[in-house]
């Protein structure tokens, strides 16, 4: 009896261990899932992912050649009008301290060609992993209605003057001067809270798990010269979900966040 049961828990390890595992569903790193094919940054892009893209363009073509030139952010945006002090060109990119912070000082071509770079980084550790059935996915800016759709439900943060039930401010934006906030701080400054960003998990999430998607930095979309949401610097109807916030060129108060498109088999 001992050597039949014997015989049988080594058929049934032998078995088990021929049992292909189930690969894990595909979740491009960082992002919420919105359905089965998009995928969009639970939060905007950092000064310390832009970094990691910046330093792989530094370590592959040299500190002084074009490629890496051209990954570098425009920090002087921040001696232009409407941007605070001058402590932000040196400090704001580069510190420690601001790396969980949303980059800016950067364009739409180099948002093209970091989101390329993207791309290829995560398909190369996908492919090293073994964790996920093959997938095919790219990394791109949302198009101005896929943003609109996960910003969707935000319409409810501009009740209550932006606040929550509990009296507590939803996003980070500016205060107009005859609000409440503008009157307790003694009237010396623009806006109240954050001195200019809040760092990307700051506040709470939507119902998709993605962070300040008012407020904060305007964000890019894949319209060129168009940005949702509004910044630090926005008044409170300017942030609204509808409200398209043009730009031209980089300044201390645009960034973006990236989805990602999953491209199914047709298997």
């Amino acid at each position: 009896m001992i050597k039949q049961l014997l015989l049988l828990s080594c058929a049934v390890v032998l078995m088990t261990a021929f049992v292909p595992k189930k690969k894990k569903e595909f979740l491009p790193p960082g992002t919420a899932k919105i359905n089965d094919t998009l995928f969009a940054d639970e939060t905007e892009v950092s000064n310390f992912s832009w970094q990691e893209y910046e330093f792989w363009m530094k370590n592959k073509y040299g500190a002084n050649s074009p490629e890496h030139k051209s990954s570098l952010p425009d920090t002087l945006v921040w001696r232009e009008k409407n941007s605070y002090n001058e402590p932000y060109v040196q400090y704001y990119y580069r510190h420690p301290a601001y790396k969980d912070y949303p980059v800016v000082g950067i364009t739409y071509e180099q948002v093209c060609e970091f989101v390329k770079w993207r791309t290829e980084r995560v398909k190369e550790f996908i492919s090293l992993s073994k964790k996920y059935d093959p997938v095919d996915f790219e990394y791109r800016l949302p198009s101005k209605s896929e943003w609109e759709f996960v910003s969707s439900d935000c319409i409810n943060m501009f009740k209550n003057s932006g606040k929550n039930e509990k009296g507590l401010i939803t996003f980070n934006h500016r205060w107009a001067k005859d609000s409440a906030e503008w009157v307790s701080s003694g009237g010396d400054k623009s806006r109240v809270g954050w001195e200019v960003f809040a760092p990307v998990y700051s506040y709470w999430p939507n119902s998709f798990k993605l962070f300040n998607m008012i407020g904060n930095a305007s964000e890019m979309v894949l319209e060129k010269g168009i940005s949702k949401g509004g910044s630090w610097t926005n008044l409170l109807e300017e942030c609204r979900v509808g409200k398209d916030i043009p730009y031209e060129k980089p300044s201390a108060t645009l960034g973006f966040r990236c989805v990602c498109v999953v491209k199914k088999s047709k298997c």
